[in-house]
């Protein structure tokens, strides 16, 4: 069914009538009006979206990116809602992640009929781009259509072809949709977006970095290699783009920030600085760099000068406010967040990021209404659902937390803490092997989750498979070589499985790691009795009882008390 060759030229077809002139603004509704009648939706491989571009009898064409066709059995949701077959998928040669797919229906579909020479487009403009978003909750996609500015706009083309930049909110199922301008011309093929579990593991993993970045291929891109492949109806640009170097080195700075090289990301946008120090975009994509780095006050500082800039500049204070709750500052992360949301209060990210700030302050109410507000917004929000699932644990309300563990699963089955934190919720249900499933789950999906490797060994431990839990035990401590509280239940396990002088070692390495863990002392001290060292085993006890009379646990003083005045009767 599929070929790596572009398809020959097609005759009397109805095809984009090729560039114009930027002519005056449509309305949203406008647009969005065009784009509705010319976006599909693709399904039955990697899902996304696609645009019409052709017409030629009964045969359409449709372009979209190639990673969204790289598997078979692909079928075309035209704008009516009627499914089509794939017929034929034609991936673009030299790695550019644009296709072309073909289906064949006898009623009328619109055809994206004006193209934007895209070398024109310009840091700034005003873009939107359609697609079909994925959704597990509600029964099936729907269209959508986001509004958004463009970033910046190179000239040099990027890896995969990618070369233009956009701010809008896009989720996946939008891959492969159209760019369009303000006057409805088609500009791009959207192809990378924001991602929205981005973290660095340098803050709390409950809040998430909102980068704003989207990558497009343009027209021209695909015009260029369209007509050299024989494709009618395609006339590539004629004259040489103005070089833009600016927006060449903010494009190629994404593109490192987006693959994880954020040195290179830092390197560009210096450059990009020294350029024009008084373009807020350099700062702000260092920032970004330097968060990922663990750089936050040099992230803070770049950001603020984003700001000072441009003062409308949302993402900049998302991302500030991130920074800040990395240093601790947490209520000047919720000044931050209150701006990004009073710019974009459609901004579910921001809201998930505030209740994280607020639960960090005591604040649990305030973050669960956070949290509400932010799965409103997006229905599809899985972190969020994650997120307030842990307060809600909190509050003691473990079956609303499950529930919540439960959506944020369905909605995306490759969230790994969420299947740590709802086995911990099995385990207090009494749901032993329904939590070891979990933890399965969550170590596959992340093999250097060292809670879950523990959890899933306290688990094993209480169902008496104790040399399954001294293995996980084991791998939590080669993750976490300072977690003493593994090296204390593992001794646990050691002793009940006999090896006594193992246990000791154990509950020894506990004590070296947080001297003050006066139950190390205790059962140290009881396994030296059992071994008959009298002498150590008084001494441990009245160490242990020390720290517990400190630490006011008086029923476990009372426990090492009793202990020594038995080893002394």
């Amino acid at each position: 069914m599929k070929n790596n060759l572009l398809p020959t030229a097609l005759l009397g077809t109805t095809a984009l009538v090729g560039y114009v002139t930027p002519a005056s603004a449509l309305s949203p509704v406008e647009v969005q009006r065009i784009a509705k009648q010319r976006t599909v939706q693709i399904e039955g491989c990697n899902k996304g979206s696609g645009v019409i571009i052709q017409k030629n009898g009964n045969d359409y064409t449709v372009l979209t990116a190639a990673h969204v066709v790289s598997e078979s059995g692909c079928t075309v949701v035209a704008p009516d809602d009627i499914s089509y077959r794939v017929t034929k998928v034609s991936i673009f040669p030299n790695q550019i992640d644009l296709a072309v797919v073909n289906f064949t229906s006898s009623k009328n579909y619109p055809v994206a009929k004006t193209i934007r020479n895209s070398d024109q487009v310009e840091a700034g403009e005003t873009v939107y781009v359609s697609g079909f978003p994925v959704s597990t909750v509600i029964a099936k996609s729907v269209f959508a259509f986001v509004k958004g500015d463009v970033v910046s706009n190179g000239t040099k083309q990027q890896e995969r072809g990618y070369s233009l930049i956009y701010n809008n909110s896009t989720l996946p199922g939008y891959s492969g949709g159209p760019v369009w301008s303000d006057q409805g011309e088609l500009i791009a093929i959207h192809g990378q977006g924001d991602i929205d579990t981005k973290f660095t593991d340098t803050v709390n993993a409950d809040v998430r970095i909102k980068t704003g970045f989207n990558l497009g291929i343009t027209v021209n891109t695909f015009t260029k290699l369209a007509s050299s492949a024989g494709l009618n109806g395609y006339e590539p640009v004629v004259a040489v783009a103005k070089p833009k170097p600016i927006d060449d080195l903010i494009t190629s700075g994404v593109q490192k920030e987006l693959q994880g090289n954020y040195q290179g990301a830092v390197a560009d946008m210096n450059r990009a600085i020294a350029l024009d120090a008084n373009n807020s975009r350099p700062y702000y994509g260092r920032g970004l760099a330097k968060a990922q780095l663990g750089n936050n006050k040099g992230a803070i500082s770049d950001y603020s000068r984003a700001i000072a800039l441009n003062p409308n500049f949302a993402n900049a204070y998302h991302n500030r406010g991130f920074a800040k709750s990395a240093i601790g500052d947490e209520k000047g992360a919720i000044k931050d967040y209150n701006k990004a949301i009073s710019l974009n209060p459609n901004d579910g990210q921001a809201y998930n990021n505030r209740a994280s700030a607020k639960s960090e302050l005591g604040d649990k109410q305030g973050a669960i209404s956070d949290w509400n507000r932010a799965i409103n917004i997006n229905p599809n929000y899985a972190f969020a659902y994650h997120n307030r699932a842990i307060m809600e644990a909190r509050l003691g309300n473990l079956q609303k937390a499950q529930n919540d563990w439960n959506r944020a699963l369905q909605i995306d089955p490759q969230l790994a803490p969420a299947y740590r934190n709802r086995g911990n919720v099995k385990s207090l249900f009494g749901d032993a092997r329904g939590a070891i499933q979990d933890y399965n789950r969550a170590i596959a999906l992340n093999p250097k989750d060292a809670q879950s490797f523990y959890n899933r060994a306290h688990t094993n431990s209480g169902l008496g498979n104790r040399k399954e839990a001294i293995e996980d035990y084991s791998r939590a401590i080669a993750l976490y070589p300072n977690d003493f509280q593994s090296y204390y239940n593992r001794g646990i396990a050691k002793f009940e499985l006999g090896n006594r002088e193992a246990a000791i070692e154990d509950y020894t390495r506990a004590i070296a790691i947080n001297p003050s863990f006066s139950y190390a002392y205790h059962n140290r001290g009881f396994v030296k009795s059992v071994l008959g060292d009298k002498a150590g085993a008084l001494l441990d006890w009245k160490k242990a009882a020390d720290i517990f009379n400190r630490q006011g646990q008086l029923a476990n003083y009372r426990k090492s008390l009793a202990a020594i005045e038995r080893l002394g009767s």
